[in-house]
C-alpha cells in the first residue's frame, strides 16, 4: 500500500507514517528544562515511568493508518499535564493533520481522493496551529531520549518497524529484525535501566498482551531503529481543555 505522499510503502495499514524531515527543530538538550532547574544534559540518567489517568484504556487505531495521531495523543495523555482523550477524537485530530499536510486527499470517509497516512512533521504544526503546544524539540541518540523522558516529558517517536516488531518475542520485546513494514508512530512514555528497556503504549487492538499492550524494546535495539527514526518531545500548553 502507498501511503498520500504517492511514495512511502507500507505493508500494514496500521503503520501510516510518512518520514519527512524537520530541519529546523532544536536539540533537546539546548532547550531550557521545564523545572527551570540544571541542564538536561547535566543530569543523571535515572528509570522514569510517565503515567495517564489510572483505569483510562490504551488508545485503539484499528484498521486506520492513523499512527501520528494516535501517537501524538497518547503523548497528550500521559504526564506532565494529563488529558483523556479517547479514540474518536485522535481519530479526528489525525483527519486534520491530514488536511494541513501537503499531499492531497484524505483517510476521511467521503473524501476524494482516498488517501492514507501523514507526518509527523505535520502533526506538530498541526498542534502548534491548534493551541494544543508551544514548541517542540528533537532527540537524536538514545541518551537524549532517555534524558527527555526523564526531565522532559512523554516522547513522540517515528519508528521504521520490521517483521520483528510487529510480532514480540514470547518475552514481549520487539526486536528489529525482518523485513521492513512501515513507519509508525508510538508515544515513548518509560525508561527502566535495571532492565534495560525502553517502551510506551501502542494503539494496537489486542497486541503484545505479555506487555499489556506496549512496545517494548532493548535499548540497545532501540539505539539501531533511532538511527532511521525520529524522536520528538514537545512543551504542552497548560490548561488547556480539549
Amino acid at each position: 500500500m502507498i501511503l498520500k505522499d504517492g511514495k512511502t510503502e507500507t505493508q500494514d495499514s496500521r503503520c501510516g507514517l510518512i518520514f519527512q524531515d524537520d530541519p529546523t527543530a532544536p536539540n533537546l538538550l539546548s532547550m531550557a528544562a521545564p523545572d527551570g532547574g540544571i541542564d538536561l544534559g547535566e543530569r543523571e540518567l535515572i528509570s522514569k515511568y510517565r503515567v495517564k489517568k489510572f483505569g483510562a484504556p490504551l488508545l485503539n487505531q484499528r484498521h486506520w493508518s492513523a499512527c501520528a495521531g494516535f501517537g501524538f495523543t497518547a503523548f497528550l495523555e500521559h504526564e506532565p499535564g494529563i488529558s483523556t482523550l479517547g479514540d474518536d477524537w485522535a481519530l479526528q485530530f489525525y483527519f486534520r493533520v491530514q488536511d494541513n499536510d501537503q499531499w492531497p486527499g484524505s483517510e476521511r470517509p467521503g473524501t476524494t481522493p482516498i488517501s492514507k497516512g501523514t507526518s509527523l512533521f505535520a502533526t506538530l504544526q498541526t498542534a502548534k496551529q491548534e493551541g494544543l503546544i508551544t514548541e517542540h524539540c528533537r532527540a537524536r541518540t538514545v541518551d537524549e531520549v532517555i534524558r527527555g523522558i526523564d526531565y522532559y516529558g512523554s516522547a513522540i517517536l517515528g519508528l521504521e518497524w520490521t517483521d520483528g516488531m510487529v510480532e514480540p518475542r514470547p518475552d514481549g520485546l520487539s526486536v528489529p529484525t525482518g523485513e521492513i513494514v512501515g513507519g509508525h508512530c508510538a508515544a515513548g512514555t518509560f525508561v527502566n535501566l535495571h532492565q534495560n528497556i525502553i517502551g510506551g503504549p501502542n494503539s494496537w487492538p489486542h497486541w503484545n498482551r505479555r506487555r499489556k499492550g506496549y512496545w517494548v524494546m532493548d535499548l540497545d535495539d532501540f539505539g539501531e531503529v533511532l538511527r532511521r527514526g525520529e524522536c520528538v518531545f514537545a512543551r504542552k500548553v497548560p490548561g488547556v481543555h480539549v
